[in-house]
């Protein structure tokens, strides 16, 4: 009798899963292209990539230190039990959190139902939810980050596990944002009071820090990097540190789903319109708390009672942001004042102030950049024609500067999609597109 290797049968396996499953009636849209609507009505009632595997969920937290102060990054695996392979290798997903959620928004959605994360590994995906460090609440009597028991005016960034209770409401200010330059922002920032311990662990945390944070993840949660096609996907604001994670870790290549581009290349847009005020924004030691207001932004589309259900829904999210505000957004202003912050306090490591402050100032300017190692690897962006806050035109103007630094650079687009996925229509629309553009063998470049 002769045995099949475990892994061929695997392959047969999701393979055949493929096969006998109805024929590819839909095809990707070409670069710069859209998938029109009635490809995505032919989609939502179709079944081109059924489910072939239940998976594992894993919640994995590892410590590390920065700047003197400690840190707790926390990664979310999603592990099928028959994995789907490209060209014989794994194929993984990487993505980092948007706006002001966490990780867990790739398992469920505001409405409860699977999210894409979810969505893909059923179909044999690794998927690996990154949660940027301060965003987990640690303290969340369900165990699952959940921020749904903390009220929504009282959330500050918890960056250790090691901390046993929620931040003193003594240990902040508040105040009225500015008129916002666009709807996408928030009505309520929370400023640390000088000279607390609040501001001690956000002076600590700088852009460089997120991206350590990812970089340790990844090396937890992936431990066969030479056999997975290892793909990054920063929905919305978490394209930025994923873009510059690719010098500490590089993928096979980016997939995107309103995905941010490089702090650089928003600037660049921005200044291409004449638009300057980014780089001086108040931002380095800010907090801003995501409203209702800014939830109404994403949501005009859907009936108010909708929109209720899904408000309600999102509590389990931080519902704000923090210190990643300056390195997203090349706030050449705010990144240095948190520099020379950091400079003139008592816990900046020796090693760091031996090499100077120019070398410090440098370092917070390096979150924001293009890696060189995007040379390597092809780059898909893939949006709604709805979004939000990344429209085609945007896109296209993003595209115009980060296009110059990768190997290849496509866009898709999809006719009637919005910014988030909270229907489970939309998530099976994007996760399926997902797996047609990774079995057309787009990120194939190196395998």
């Amino acid at each position: 009798m002769t045995t099949i290797p475990s892994r061929l049968v695997t392959f047969m396996f999701v393979s055949a899963a493929f096969i006998v499953g109805p024929a590819f009636a839909w095809d990707l849209p070409a670069d710069n292209g859209t998938m029109p609507r009635e490809t995505v009505a032919a989609i939502v009632a179709g079944n081109d990539f059924p489910e072939t595997t239940s998976y594992k969920q894993s919640i994995d937290f590892i410590d590390f230190t920065a700047n003197g102060h400690k840190f707790t990054q926390v990664v979310v695996t999603l592990t099928p039990e028959r994995p789907l392979l490209q060209n014989g290798k794994r194929v993984v997903v990487v993505g980092a959190e948007p706006g002001s959620e966490y990780a867990m928004d790739f398992v469920a959605t505001a409405e409860g139902k699977d999210g894409v994360g979810a969505w893909l590994a059923k179909r044999g995906v690794t998927f690996v939810a990154l949660t940027r460090v301060g965003r987990w609440n640690f303290l969340a009597p369900t165990g699952d980050g959940s921020w749904e028991s903390v009220p929504l005016d009282k959330r500050m960034p918890i960056f250790s596990r090691d901390q046993k209770e929620h931040w003193s409401e003594t240990e902040w200010v508040v105040q009225q944002a500015p008129t916002s330059n666009t709807g996408a922002n928030s009505s309520v920032y929370r400023f640390p009071r000088e000279g607390s311990a609040l501001q001690n662990h956000m002076i600590a945390t700088t852009g460089n820090v997120f991206v350590e944070g990812y970089r340790l993840a990844l090396e937890k949660a992936i431990t066969d990097r030479g056999n997975a096609l290892v793909l990054f996907w920063g929905w919305s604001t978490g394209g930025p540190s994923i873009y510059a994670l690719a010098k500490y870790y590089l993928p096979d290549g980016y997939i995107g789903w309103g995905m941010s581009p490089t702090a650089m290349a928003a600037a660049s847009r921005a200044a291409r319109g004449h638009n300057y005020n980014g780089l001086y924004d108040r931002s380095a030691l800010r907090v801003r708390e995501r409203g209702v207001d800014d939830f109404d932004f994403y949501t005009k589309h859907v009936d108010s009672e909708t929109k209720a259900r899904w408000w309600r829904g999102s509590q389990k999210d931080p519902r704000f942001k923090g210190t990643e505000d300056a390195p997203m957004n090349l706030n050449a202003s705010a990144m240095t004042e948190h520099a020379l912050r950091l400079w003139n306090s008592d816990f900046l490591p020796d090693e760091v102030r031996q090499r100077g402050l120019p070398a410090l100032i440098q370092s917070m300017f390096d979150a924001s950049f293009p890696p060189e190692e995007l040379k390597k690897v092809p780059i898909l962006d893939v949006n709604g024609t709805l979004d939000e806050v990344l429209p085609p035109t945007v896109v296209d103007g993003n595209r115009a500067t980060t296009g110059a630094y990768a190997h290849t650079y496509r866009v898709g687009r999809i006719e009637g999609l919005h910014h988030y996925l909270y229907t489970q229509e939309d998530t099976k629309v994007v996760a399926f597109t997902f797996l047609r553009y990774i079995q057309s063998g787009y990120f194939d470049l190196n395998n």
